[in-house]
């Protein structure tokens, strides 16, 4: 996780931020940098590993594109300032685009892109909360969703305290969108399905009229 723009607050202020962060998300590394320091932006490009790919992910304005141009030393991205009546940015990235380091990592800057939804990650929630994950061994139920049953051992451990009650709801909001997520996916899939057996049948039919 990038906090771009460090320079405009103090270091306590960035440290205190961190914390914040690492008590909801322990396992992340955070990386805060200002785009007017070449040392912090140096140490930027070692947090993207060759050969993987990365999004960037922020609201307009946080400095994404400038993050660009300073990562392959050239100014071939457009930047805007930020808006002066109400504080935000505007869209810079109007098309995909794909860029390659020079360590051999690809970073995809999508226009507007603000959020990714999450689908059948039950391993990634696991590894992100894996306190979390070991207790749900001590449930009394196996299909136990660790919101309202007796003998949950997670909202047992949220009541004295060994989970606080941020990260239960942060794990329970990503949950529940992984399953809202794969819902919509598994509907879309049956919805194309039904619409394409409708043109095959269609189209079956037209040339079925013509040889008449």
């Amino acid at each position: 996780m990038f906090l771009s723009k460090s320079d405009l607050i103090s270091k306590e202020e960035i440290e205190k931020k961190i914390t914040e962060i690492h008590k909801i998300l322990p396992d992340v590394t955070v990386a805060a940098f200002s785009n007017n320091n070449v040392s912090d932006i140096e140490n930027i490009k070692t947090l993207f590993t060759p050969f993987k790919t990365y999004c960037l992910l922020g609201s307009s304005g946080v400095g994404k594109t400038t993050l660009l141009n300073n990562l392959i030393h050239q100014d071939l991205y457009k930047t805007q300032p930020i808006r002066e009546k109400d504080g935000r940015g505007k869209h810079t990235t109007t098309r995909r685009e794909l860029i390659v380091l020079e360590n051999e990592a690809i970073i995809i800057d999508n226009p507007g892109m603000r959020e990714l939804g999450v689908i059948s990650n039950e391993s990634g929630l696991g590894d992100t909360f894996n306190e979390i994950d070991e207790l749900s061994d001590q449930c009394k139920y196996k299909d136990c969703t660790h919101t309202v049953e007796s003998g949950c051992a997670v909202l047992e451990a949220i009541e004295c305290g060994e989970i606080s009650e941020e990260r239960y709801n942060n794990f329970i909001k990503i949950y529940k969108g992984s399953l809202y997520n794969e819902m919509s996916y598994v509907e879309k899939r049956q919805k194309d399905k039904k619409f394409g057996k409708f043109i095959h049948s269609a189209m079956k039919e037209i040339k079925n009229k013509k040889r008449t």
